[in-house]
């Protein structure tokens, strides 16, 4: 449905040129219609955030002679806007992640090695995940480390992993 946000973006662009204009109000609409959209950890959020809405000696300084300060945040709102209208027109709507989902499938890998491994072999885990080496190195190392488990462990933690829920959902799209 990128029809629905398009229009409520556009709708937003075209607040702009209301005589009761309240750039602060609108930001705050502005940035939680793009958290519903694009998600929590969009650039664009912190774009529109930062759009100044008093004049201090710095944005007079910076302000350019042939449009005012509240002119040049009204553009620059105004083009994150069109971006993110674009983007969505061409790629239609992200992906939503949800952040809880990636937090339990981490628990549950983690719930797995340590139930499946020996404290020893924790330890060695920690050690190589906590290392400042290059990837390929950190790669090899796991590998070694993997290769000298005993085959049941090693299903075990396979078999854990495919049957977590947020997995299953990806095998049932």
């Amino acid at each position: 449905m990128p029809e629905q946000a398009i229009g409520s973006l556009q709708t937003q662009i075209g607040k702009m040129d209301a005589k009761d204009f309240d750039l602060t109000a609108w930001k705050r609409q502005t940035a939680l219609l793009l958290r519903n959209i694009f998600g929590e950890s969009d650039p664009r959020i912190a774009q529109i955030e930062n759009l100044e809405v008093k004049f201090n000696s710095w944005s007079l300084r910076d302000a350019s002679g042939n449009e005012s300060y509240e002119a040049r945040s009204k553009r620059i709102g105004k083009e994150i806007l069109e971006a993110a209208i674009g983007e969505l027109e061409v790629s239609g709507l992200p992906e939503k992640k949800n952040p809880d989902e990636t937090a339990t499938l981490a628990h549950a890998i983690t719930s797995l090695l340590f139930d499946e491994l020996k404290g020893s072999q924790v330890k060695q885990l920690k050690a190589i995940l906590q290392a400042r080496q290059r990837s390929d190195e950190t790669l090899r190392q796991l590998t070694e480390m993997l290769e000298s488990l005993d085959k049941s462990s090693l299903v075990k933690i396979q078999a854990g992993l495919l049957m977590h829920d947020v997995v299953l959902k990806l095998f049932q799209e």
